[in-house]
């Protein structure tokens, strides 16, 4: 029945292609100085030599895309992914990373294994382990389109039993010029090649924005769920590396046993333009720029995680405090935010053309979460605190040649009193537009109280009640990039004073002493005409293995062969991919408290993965054919993602995108 879907979907996205109208050749520039998206398949001077896939029509269309940042306060444009190199990469925990440590299954917990990729500031820890996976109100693309704009993508993999199943959906249009509507749906089903290995996550969004004037605003609603299923990994790796086994038959530790995560948002950002408005030129376009813009940001919050085992596994944890037979956690969280802001919009054409932003957050949160109320007597309870912040920043983004921006936070009074945060970020261009060479200067200061749950929760199998002060760090970067080359090359230094892990006892513990890690960069493109070689490589070093391991080399290389044919109808592309990192001491993961933790038992990685795919592009439809984890069966079969978690076997990968405009 899948494969019927499948083709149905196919011949339906195969017709509509060939009967597509005349072509265009290009999307205008949006009316205010936006880069709209281009069908036309051509390459700019700078580009990568991929092949861009919107689809054509005689209906000439405005697509303009992009997201809000500061805290609600600026728009940073951004471009709809069109490429078609790549679609076949739609793991998000490799489009967000090269190297990851994850249980093996598509949609299961992750934690990049690039430091200055890991995302250390959820106020829900929960949630740090999906990340990747969610769709969260700063992540969600606003746009504003002169045509109805869609984009459909189906993945799906295995035998019904094993299915693997990715659905992306979007659709967004104007009620009028000023106005946009849109909603998206995203899931990930996946039963995994092992057992109890369960995966199914999806999001859905609702988004809204108008801009008339001196008033604008935008909302969003946006849901996310994820169930996993828990196997606590297999009960011996050998079953793995020393035999062949077919997975579904590899043991593993645990059964009946779950987590369950929610999220839901309401954001309403709103914004009035105080002063007489005056022409902003940039480069070729015009825009009308008031003096002052007043923002109001309200985001409502709500998370859950529950962690259910039907059956106690006593060989599997180390203790059990509550109940011998079952387990029944669960934790949530409500936050009210409330943020004022008053910018002051940067003019080139005065001679001091910078801006400036003043704000205050208020942010209220009750957690609900088991505490003790006697010896050995524990109640779900909730747990209110508070935060006031002040935030302020001065910046130049729309220089010709230098732009820079330098920001600080500072929470005045509440539960995180005291924690402050300093970034500058400095970007230098110079060359002109065919040959644009870019250096950025990076640097950021804070200091800051780990989430609430780093310091108190009460488990069935894990505990713990402790204060661990601020954590301090430090870090700077530099970066080098010629975007016509597709090279850039750079590094970061991040010094940390008492850094907050999981430790070895599966526990939140603290090192008072300084840790220090160096990263390392590079990403270059080799072109020998139809032939690109895109390599991108990264080095790291941390001064203490014992508390923050991380591997010395990872590496991701893609090399494949392009053309296009029929006067640009037909692009193909076929290549392979390889991931790759060195052997360090992985970390292990813990189900009860949804985290990773550290372990010594045994280093892993020293272990390529090789993908080889197809990609090509008919008009407006983009098909891939991927075999996933090519060499499974080839020489060393020691392929382990995190300790007793293998990744899935080799495995034949299809999907399509399909992106209309009419």
């Amino acid at each position: 029945m899948k494969q019927i879907f499948i083709l149905i979907i196919f011949t339906l996205c195969l017709s509509s292609s060939l009967t597509a109208q005349t072509e265009i050749n290009s999307l205008k520039l949006g009316n205010k100085g936006e880069r709209g998206l281009r069908p036309d398949g051509v390459k700019r001077d700078g580009e990568k030599s991929e092949m861009d896939s919107l689809g054509y029509n005689s209906v000439e269309s405005h697509i303009n895309t992009w997201r809000l940042s500061d805290y609600g306060t600026r728009k940073s444009i951004l471009h709809v992914d069109t490429l078609l190199g790549n679609i076949h990469n739609f793991n998000p925990i490799y489009q967000r990373s090269i190297a990851n440590s994850y249980l093996g299954n598509l949609g299961s917990p992750y934690q990049s294994n690039i430091f200055i990729d890991r995302v250390r500031n959820e106020s829900f820890m929960f949630f740090n382990t999906f990340e990747a996976y969610m769709n969260m109100p700063n992540e969600i693309l606003f746009f504003n389109t002169t045509t109805p704009f869609t984009s459909f993508f189906y993945e799906t993999a295995g035998s019904k039993d094993k299915a693997e199943n990715k659905l992306r959906v979007l659709h967004t249009q104007n009620i009028n010029p000023f106005w946009n509507v849109g909603i998206s749906f995203n899931l990930i089903s996946s039963e995994g090649q092992y057992q109890n290995q369960k995966t199914k996550l999806y999001d859905f969004n609702l988004f809204s924005s108008y801009e008339k004037g001196r008033y604008g605003a935008h909302f969003v609603l946006n849901q996310n769920k994820i169930d996993v299923n828990e196997n606590g990994g297999v009960s011996d790796d050998k079953q793995i590396s020393d035999t062949v086994i077919d997975p579904e038959n590899v043991r593993v530790q645990l059964s009946e046993t779950k987590n369950k995560l929610a999220n839901f948002n309401f954001v309403a950002n709103q914004y009035y333009n105080l002063g007489v408005a005056k022409e902003l030129i940039t480069g070729a376009d015009t825009t009308q720029i008031y003096p002052v813009r007043v923002v109001h940001e309200l985001n409502f919050e709500s998370d859950n995680r529950k962690f259910k085992e039907s059956a106690v596994n006593p060989d599997f944890f180390t203790n059990t405090y509550l109940n011998n037979s079952t387990s029944a956690d669960e934790t949530s969280l409500k936050m009210l935010t409330n943020g004022f802001h008053l910018i002051f919009n940067e003019n080139q054409n005065k001679k001091l053309s910078f801006g400036a932003r003043l704000g205050l957050l208020n942010e209220l949160s009750t957690y609900n979460l088991r505490l003790p109320v006697g010896e050995n007597q524990y109640s779900q309870k909730d747990k209110n605190i508070h935060n006031t912040q002040l935030m302020t920043s001065i910046f130049r983004q729309t220089g010709e040649n230098w732009n820079w921006k330098f920001s600080g936070n500072y929470v005045a009074e509440g539960y995180n009193q005291n924690d402050y945060q300093l970034d500058g970020d400095m970007t230098y261009q110079f060359g002109d537009t065919v040959n644009r060479h870019q250096l950025k200067i990076t640097s950021q200061i804070k200091s800051k109280r780990p989430d609430f749950l780093m310091e108190q929760y009460y488990g069935n199998h894990q505990q713990w009640s402790l204060n661990l002060g601020k954590s301090n760090e430090l870090a700077l970067g530099l970066e080098y990039q010629i975007k016509k080359y597709g090279f850039k090359i750079g590094g970061q230094i991040n010094n940390i004073e008492n850094y907050t892990y999981f430790g070895y006892d599966t526990l939140v513990s603290r090192e008072s002493k300084s840790i220090q890690v160096a990263t390392a960069y590079l990403e270059k493109d080799f072109r020998l005409g139809k032939f690109t070689l895109s390599q991108k490589i990264v080095g790291q070093k941390s001064s203490n293995e014992d508390i923050l391991p991380l591997p010395d080399l990872s590496v991701y290389s893609n090399n494949y062969y392009s053309n296009t044919f029929f006067n640009g109808a037909l692009d193909i592309q076929a290549g392979f991919s390889v991931y790759y990192n060195t052997s360090f001491n992985v970390p292990n993961y813990m189900p009860s408290t949804g985290q990773f933790f550290l372990q010594k038992e045994r280093e892993l990685g020293d272990y390529p993965k090789v993908d080889l795919y197809f990609n090509f592009r008919i008009k407006r439809t983009r098909i891939f054919i991927m075999y996933e984890h090519l060499n499974a069966k080839m020489g060393s079969q020691n392929y382990f993602s995190s300790l007793h978690y293998p990744i899935n076997p080799g495995m034949l990968k299809y999907g399509l995108r399909w992106t209309f405009y009419d």
